[in-house]
C-alpha cells in the first residue's frame, strides 16, 4: 500500500518546482520514465476516484468502514 508520507512528499516535489526542474535537466530516457510515472499516478487517481465513489455512495456507504480499515488505508 502507498505510504501517505510518500504521496505528500511527491506532491510537495511537484508544487515546489522540483519535478519541473528535474525534468528540464534530465536526459531523454529519464524524462520518459518521469512522464510514465506521472501518467500511472494519474491513472491510479482516476481508478481511486471511481472505486471510492462507488463505495461511498453504495447502499451501505461509509457505514461499512471500520476504524481498523481506515487506519490500514493510510499505509502508516
Amino acid at each position: 500500500m502507498l505510504k501517505t508520507r510518500d504521496l505528500e512528499q511527491f506532491k510537495q516535489f511537484l508544487e515546489d518546482g522540483g519535478w519541473a526542474d528535474a525534468f528540464q535537466n534530465a536526459g531523454e530516457e529519464l524524462r520518459l520514465e518521469m512522464i510514465e510515472k506521472v501518467e500511472l499516478l494519474l491513472e491510479a487517481a482516476d481508478a481511486a476516484d471511481k472505486v471510492v465513489g462507488e463505495v461511498l455512495f453504495s447502499k451501505d456507504g461509509m457505514a461499512a468502514a471500520t476504524p481498523e480499515a481506515a487506519t490500514s488505508l493510510k499505509g502508516e
